[in-house]
Order: C-alpha cells, then structure tokens, then sequence
C-alpha cells in the first residue's frame, strides 16, 4: 500500500492556523504571524468562516482585523442562552478508544466533562480485544464511567456505550478529539427547538496543521466539514432536488460529532458492526446511521455552533492508511446498504457516475490552498481503497460471524 514515496516523518506544514475572536478584546499575538496561514474568524466561539492569507513582515494589522469584523458583521451565530436549562435534554456522551494515546484520551474527556451543559453523563468505552493496562476511572469526574467491549470495532463499542447510556439523546466523539465547551449545549439547543430533529452533526475543525500530513487531509477531503451554516435535511425537504441524497459522504456530519434520540438510533437499529474503524471494511459507520435516520422519516440537521476540534493524523504514513480506508469504508458502506435492501444497489448505481466526477474533478475547491500540496497519487490511492471496499465488507462480515461464535455483539 505503499505507493506514496514520502520518509514517514513529522514535516512541518506550509502553512499556519490562525484564530482570530472578534470578541476577544485584547488580540493575541499569535494572530499576527506572517506567512502563509489559514485564518480562522470566531465570534461567541462558533466559527464563522476560514480564508488563507499570505501576511508579510507586518502581520495581521487592526485595519486588517476591522475589514474582517465588518465582512462578517451579517454571519449567523446561535444564540445558545434562548433555551433554559431545564427546558434542555438529558445527555450521554459515547468516547470509544482503544487506549493508545492516554494523553489524547484524557484530553478529550476532561473537555467533554467540563461542557457547560446541566445534565449530562460521559461513558468511556475500553475496545481493546484483550485486558490490558486499565483506563483510569477519572475519579475527580463525577459524570465519567468506564464500559468495556470486546468485541471489534468502535461501532461495536458505540452500541456499548448506547445501550448502557441514560440520557435522552446520545451524542458520540472520539479519543482524538477536544471538545468545545459549548458543544453539549449546542447539540441540546438543536434537539430542544426543533422536535423533528433526530440526529445532528456539527463541526468539526482541525486541532493544529503541524505537519504537512494535517494539511494534505484538509486539502484533499476539505476536511470533516463543508459548511459554516446550519442545514437541514430530510427526504420531504431534499426530494430529487440533491442528485446524491442520501448518499453522499461528509455531508451529514462525522462520528467524532454526532448525536441521534434514542428512539431514532433504536429503530435505526444502532450502529453497523460489519463497518467501522476496527473492522475489516474500516469506516462509514456514522452515514449508515444517518442515512438510516433519513429513510425512516426522520430528519438530519448541521449546527455549526457545536464545534469539536480533531487531531489529524502526523505522518504521510498514517494519510495514506485514511485515504485507502475513507475509500474503502464509502463501498463497503454501499454493500452493507444493498445487502439489506436491494432496492439500494440501484439507486446508488444511477448516483455513481456524477459522485465519482464530483469527487475527482470538482467544481469548486475542495480547500483553501491554491496549490494543493498532497501527493498526486492520493486520489489513485482512495479509488484503489473504494475499489477494494466491496471485497472488505465480504471479508468482515465473514470476520464478524467467525467472532460471534464466541461472544455476541452489543445491540441498540
């Protein structure tokens, strides 16, 4: 799989990332750089946009700042206090690791355990196959719970940790993840004022661009996230009018930022254990559930106020791995879906061609860069990955029958 001639070390990134709060009243002076960065515009802590500048030895200057602040003056920003807390859901949160990078793991729940949020519970799920060193139990955390899942796969233990959970909505993320601490209440606000509601993805943004690997992901996916305005979805408000509704990946939002009613995740029947991070078929287990919510009647919406911020992977290394398996995840997703409605096989089929173009050649930028840097065989690597997809998700089911004969996975 190594087809990418690039040593697998951590090269540092062309380019910068920049946050700029208009609210801040004093700028820090990590937002006067110089060079080429990516600049961030926050207000009330919600991103509102991101363009890249090329600053020269003076930096980022306050009429720099000011012509920014008036080209947002109009940006929509969720007003997080028109709901009281009572009026909000009881909420668990699902964090599923496999306990390789303690500093990450506890980086992300201590964020989620600090969301100003007044009813909420974090439950860790331990998916490791075999006993190893134990999770520590965050005994200074009163909301935070270990659960263990032995059986593959973090959707395996995602349906863990629903199953075990006690709140009205269930929202989940990932060990490589820092939360904001508005998130929670973000999420609960969506699900409070819209009762149609059943699943919310929100934002997800890079943590840092340290490393040329970081970049080349946001280059060649556009990152986790597409949008800064909130979207609503269902098959009545989408019809035909989307050609790639339902189908389409990275439009609903992502696993590491993601919530779903219980009742909808129950009658989506939870997430798929043949697919996933962990198994064989390695991803696109988050857009089954959504594409199951949207199927069902149920409606998806995008709340960009309810930010996470995601550590990419460092090296090209462990790009390459993401792009083969994003490719492979996307096909085995599109078997699993045929597998249990055939009526799928051909919808897809009639999407393919105008996805596959729109993918390779789109229309607009997937990124800011004008001149991506990311491997040229990056896009022959992830076809490669889609084209291995269907053989994959063969595999794992196969894989996922051979390890129920000893244990049986969790059900939602």
């Amino acid at each position: 799989m190594d087809v990418v001639k690039v040593p697998d070390d951590e090269r540092p990134s062309p380019v910068r990332l920049v946050r700029l709060d208009l609210d801040a009243k004093e700028r820090d002076s990590a937002t006067s750089p110089t060079g080429r960065i990516w600049l961030e515009v926050l207000r009330s802590g919600q991103v509102l946009g991101v363009s890249e500048r090329l600053l020269g030895s003076e930096g980022l200057g306050d009429d720099d700042v000011a012509r920014i602040a008036l080209e947002y003056r109009d940006a929509e920003v969720a007003d997080l206090s028109r709901v009281p807390d009572d009026a909000l859901p009881t909420m668990s949160v699902v964090i599923p690791t496999l306990y390789r990078r303690v500093d990450l793991l506890d980086r992300a729940v201590r964020s989620v355990a600090a969301c100003d949020y007044p009813s909420f519970e974090v439950i860790v799920v331990d998916n490791r196959r075999r006993d190893g060193d134990p999770i520590p139990p965050f005994s200074d955390l009163e909301n935070v719970r270990i659960e263990v899942e032995r059986f593959p796969g973090a959707s395996s233990a995602r349906n863990r940790g629903a199953a075990s959970s006690r709140g009205e909505i269930v929202a989940f993320t990932d060990d490589d993840v820092e939360v904001d601490p508005r998130w929670l209440r973000a999420l609960g606000v969506a699900f409070a004022t819209d009762a149609d509601v059943d699943a919310v993805g929100g934002m997800v943004r890079p943590a840092e661009l340290d490393t040329e690997a970081q970049l080349w992901f946001e280059e060649f996916f556009g990152g986790f996230t597409k949008t800064f305005t909130p979207q609503r979805w269902s098959v009545a408000l989408v019809g035909k009018t989307d050609p790639l509704f339902p189908y389409a990946a990275g439009r609903f939002g992502a696993g590491n930022n993601m919530a779903v009613r219980r009742a909808a995740l129950q009658r989506a029947g939870g997430f798929d254990v043949r697919l996933g991070a962990g198994t064989i078929a390695r991803g696109a287990e988050d857009l089954k559930v959504f594409i199951e919510v949207l199927l069902l009647g149920g409606t998806v919406a995008f709340v960009p106020s309810a930010l996470v911020r995601h550590s990419h992977r460092r090296t090209p290394h462990e790009f390459r791995e993401q792009v083969f398996g994003y490719g492979v995840g996307l096909t085995a997703l599109y078997c699993a879906l045929a597998a249990e409605d055939p009526r799928h096989l051909g919808r897809i089929l009639r999407r393919l061609p105008r996805g596959l173009k729109m993918f390779f050649r789109p229309s607009t930028p997937r990124s800011l860069s004008a001149a991506p840097s990311y491997p040229r065989t990056t896009a022959l690597l992830h076809a490669m990955g889609m084209a291995y997809g269907p053989l994959a998700y063969a595999r794992s089911v196969i894989a996922v029958r051979r390890v129920r004969r000893r244990a049986d996975p969790p059900r939602f």
